[in-house]
């Protein structure tokens, strides 16, 4: 109290900062924005009961072709990008942990995945378009400027380049 009045602190005079609620990227929030689905699988552990519950990730080019707009060949081509993707940013496909190559530099996989992916975004066109793709292939988001009909072109495109 200074001269008869109260003085509020300077943190109450603005108010309590608004706490935000926690990021939840959980099962029923991936379920209703359909980046999962539920599904049945056999338990790995007792394979003689009833199949379990179980949740996947819903890949996006992948329930295209289920639903029909993609053909068997662009759904090849958008597997063997995806794959290449993971290949050049360096997952192995060996699981017991053997590099191949020297450890310093580039492995050969590495740089076998970014020439075909060279070749294949060569196919694709222009720079926005091939952004779009591994959006969608290699993150599984879909940008808000891409149409199916140029997804579909594009994968028709790369898999003419690798002769599928």
């Amino acid at each position: 109290m200074r001269n008869g009045c109260h003085v509020m602190a300077a943190g109450r005079k603005r108010g309590r900062p608004v706490k935000l609620p926690p990021l939840d990227l959980g099962p029923e929030i991936r379920l209703a924005n359909g980046t999962a689905m539920l599904g049945h699988r056999a338990d790995p552990d007792a394979p003689n009961l009833p199949n379990m519950r179980a949740a996947s990730a819903a890949v996006i080019y992948h329930k295209l072709w289920i639903h029909g707009a993609l053909d068997d060949r662009q759904h090849e081509a958008a597997d063997r990008y995806l794959m290449r993707l993971e290949q050049a940013s360096g997952a192995k496909a060996d699981m017991r942990g053997h590099a191949g190559g020297d450890r310093a530099g580039i492995t050969e996989t590495q740089l076998m995945a970014l020439a075909d992916l060279r070749r294949a975004d060569a196919a694709i066109g222009c720079t926005r378009l091939v952004a779009d793709m591994r959006n969608v292939i290699g993150w599984n988001l879909w940008p808000g400027g891409l149409a199916l009909p140029e997804l579909s072109g594009a994968l028709h495109r790369m898999a003419a380049e690798w002769e599928m």
